[in-house]
């Protein structure tokens, strides 16, 4: 055998050896981390809902979701079961029929049967998993036990000082170039961050898993010579909603998430182009920021919007006022034919967008209310049939943070403390979702 054949035979065994070794200390160091094992069950009942609280020492897993039926399967990673099957046995109540913890052939498994049609939403904390569930058309809010779990953000202003948040509106960014996204691989901003006084205790969301950080187009409303709508006092829509998805973006950014915008300056982009920058960058999230007006001034709340026809008139009202007329905002040729093709492309992201909805809803009231004493009125996730999403091949939400036509909400979605909080709400559901570490549905 030559010097050079001898040559490569050493370095192809050394290489096997390496692998050999790294293969080896990769299962020792996974022997050597502590098995999360399932040691409780506690039930606690919410009104309709039931809460069903899964503790674990010393952490809780990584858990995988699946729908069966009328079954919900609670898949966990690397888990033991030390509680017994039937944890429930005999004090199981509607909706749930039976609740069983399975473990075999090394995979840990809950399973939730229930009977008759019901809503859950599922978290999961430091030690333990949470589980609400009701009935379905029950009037609460399966949410809320988990958001409240969760909720550890100390923010600056305590409950008494609702009705005196600080108002400092922020001045409109200079005239700059706006963001031009090419492609996945090659993004250029041309941002100037907000005012970094305000982001001195910026809470750190959870930060992604290890490779690629998942991407996420965040919308700015209107822009340039389309204000969109205005408060009594002057505050347009435009500004108000430019400035809040600079902190949301801020707030991923700041979380390790990538982040980028469709204007970052008072710029005009068409409805069409703002979901195509989101497919030409190749985003996992779509998310617009916009501002709400009611002809009854007493209106207030959050409610969050994804892609789908509906009979509502007032969605419909909406959506006209949103969409603005499609011919005047760059709308393709034949746009209603594109509408119905982008409607039927879009089906199979429709789950997806409304579980994104609903976790953006929940999460912000919730954030508003802990944070800052504020009791925001909970709109919910709505179908509707808003141009700007039209088109976006991937989960899209359009987020209305609030109603300019009621001058106490007008005045809060002014204020800085109450926009960063709001931006808060909106990107820690944005990375829930994206770490499945959260979510609801029904059954």
């Amino acid at each position: 055998m030559g010097s050079l054949a001898r040559r490569a035979s050493l370095i192809a065994f050394e290489f096997a050896v390496a692998s050999l070794a790294a293969g080896a200390l990769c299962l020792l160091a996974q022997a050597s981390e502590p098995i999360p094992t399932l040691r409780s069950v506690q039930v606690i009942r919410h009104g309709e809902a039931q809460e069903i609280r899964f503790t674990f020492t010393p952490s809780a897993p990584v858990m995988h979701l699946s729908a069966h039926g009328d079954e919900l399967w609670i898949d966990l990673d690397r888990a033991r079961i030390a509680i017994p099957p039937r944890p429930l046995y005999g004090q199981e109540s509607p909706p749930i029929s039976a609740l069983r913890a399975v473990e075999a052939d090394g995979q840990s498994r809950i399973v939730v049967e229930v009977k008759g049609k019901a809503n859950y939403a599922i978290g999961r904390i430091s030690d333990a998993i949470i589980f609400t569930i009701a009935p379905a058309g029950a009037e609460v809010d399966v949410s809320a036990p988990i958001l409240a779990y969760r909720y550890d953000k100390p923010h600056r202003l305590s409950a008494e000082a609702d009705s005196h948040l600080p108002i400092h509106p922020r001045p409109r960014p200079a005239a700059e170039p706006n963001v031009v996204i090419a492609n996945r691989n090659s993004i250029a901003v041309n941002a100037r961050p907000p005012d970094e006084t305000t982001r001195s205790e910026r809470v750190v969301l959870s930060p992604p898993a290890a490779g690629a950080a998942p991407l996420v187009i965040i919308d700015p409303g209107h822009g340039g010579f389309d204000p969109g709508t205005r408060s009594d006092s002057g505050l347009l829509e435009k500004d108000l909603a430019l400035q809040i998805a600079l902190q949301v973006r801020r707030a991923l950014i700041d979380s390790g998430y990538r982040a980028e915008m469709t204007r970052s300056t008072d710029d005009f982009v068409t409805l069409h182009d703002r979901t195509q920058i989101a497919n030409r960058a190749g985003a996992d999230l779509f998310v617009s920021i916009h501002l709400n007006w009611s002809s009854n001034s007493e209106t207030t709340g959050i409610e969050v919007y994804y892609l789908n026809n509906t009979t509502d008139r007032a969605t419909i009202r909406l959506a006209n006022m949103e969409n603005g007329g499609a011919g005047d905002y760059g709308a393709p040729e034949g746009s209603n034919l594109n509408y119905i093709l982008a409607d039927l492309r879009q089906n199979y992201k429709a789950n997806e967008s409304a579980l994104l909805a609903r976790m953006v809803d929940a999460q912000t009231v919730a954030d508003l209310r802990a944070g800052l004493g504020v009791e925001v009125n909970p709109l919910g996730a709505k179908m509707g049939p808003f141009y700007v999403l039209v088109g976006a091949h991937m989960p899209a939400v359009l987020v209305e943070c609030g109603f300019l036509s009621n001058s106490e909400e007008a005045r809060r979605l002014n204020s800085a403390a109450y926009q960063e909080v709001l931006a808060d709400g909106i990107a820690e559901a944005v990375v829930h979702y994206l770490r499945t570490d959260s979510a609801a549905g029904n059954l």
